[in-house]
């Protein structure tokens, strides 16, 4: 039997911080993807992802099952996400792996399931979810969901520069939390407004208060000149990977002169710090089986 699945990548986030009594983030996803294939076989490659393996003992484990169930399992690992980059390309990995195992199995797994598994591994984006999605990504806990899937265009900016995330999440940032608190608090209240209203300048307006916010943890370069030149090209504002290196303008393509916004970015040399800048669009999260 073999089972193919494929979970999104995301462009950082569009909040993350302290919510009320602990830390929360509403990833994005983006029309990137890890893609597993998931096969049973005799004598299996060993050459796997370590994440990967991890995922399939830990669903085993879940559902009761033998461990030994892996030594027949070949898992073959394709991605087109960008590593180390705070685009969410483990969670992808683990979740869509988590979801082979659990097909494989004959098994159903809900959200809050898969949840669960996947931070018991690492801190989790909330990509793993259909819809927009408050979350705790570090016990796992689904704080509250949005039935919105915001069709928007997404203008990347990537940095060569790497981050290690686990070795980020080591370090205390708590005291620079808390000094953050009221204003990733205030930045959710403008996100629930903009789900209200479906407005996508306010969900712009939310994600830039909490990129803005976020300097003072992990600082992005030219971050203020982006969002002055996006602003003034009509964009609805700017996020980035709280705990990575990129950063994403939110805009409608057909409603900017996008060329006009490229060239303004290169006129004020953003391109010396961000090497790749391309167009991305959100998509709806969630594992998907092909």
């Amino acid at each position: 039997m073999e089972v193919r699945t494929k979970c999104p990548a995301s462009c950082g986030e569009l909040l993350q911080g302290i919510i009320g009594n602990g830390e929360k983030l509403i990833s994005y996803p983006i029309d990137l993807f890890t893609t597993i294939t998931l096969k049973e076989v005799k004598d299996p490659e060993r050459k796997r992802n370590k994440k990967c393996i991890s995922a399939i003992y830990k669903t085993l484990e879940y559902f009761k099952e033998n461990p030994s169930i892996a030594n027949s399992l070949e898992i073959k690992v394709e991605s087109n996400i960008p590593i180390a980059k705070g685009m969410a390309s483990s969670t992808a990995d683990i979740a869509a792996t988590i979801v082979a195992v659990s097909i494989l199995l004959g098994k159903k797994i809900s959200d809050e399931e898969l949840a669960k598994i996947c931070t018991h591994i690492e801190p989790t984006d909330s990509t793993i979810f259909e819809k927009l999605t408050l979350f705790d990504h570090l016990k796992g806990n689904i704080i509250e969901n949005f039935d919105w899937n915001p069709s928007l265009d997404i203008f990347l900016l990537e940095s060569s520069e790497r981050l290690n995330t686990q070795i980020f999440r080591k370090q205390n940032y708590d005291y620079l939390r808390k000094i953050n608190k009221n204003k990733v608090e205030k930045a959710y209240e403008v996100f629930k407004e903009a789900y209200k209203k479906k407005d996508y300048r306010l969900l712009g307006e939310a994600a830039t208060m909490s990129a803005l916010a976020n300097q003072i943890i992990l600082k992005k370069d030219k971050l203020e000149e982006v969002i002055n030149i996006s602003l003034k090209e009509g964009c609805y504002g700017v996020n980035v990977a709280h705990s990575g290196t990129v950063m994403g303008i939110i805009f409608e393509k057909n409603k900017i002169d996008y060329d006009k916004l490229v060239k303004s970015l290169k006129d004020h040399s953003v391109d010396r710090y961000y090497e790749k800048m391309y167009l991305t669009k959100m998509v709806k999260g969630g594992v998907r089986v092909i």
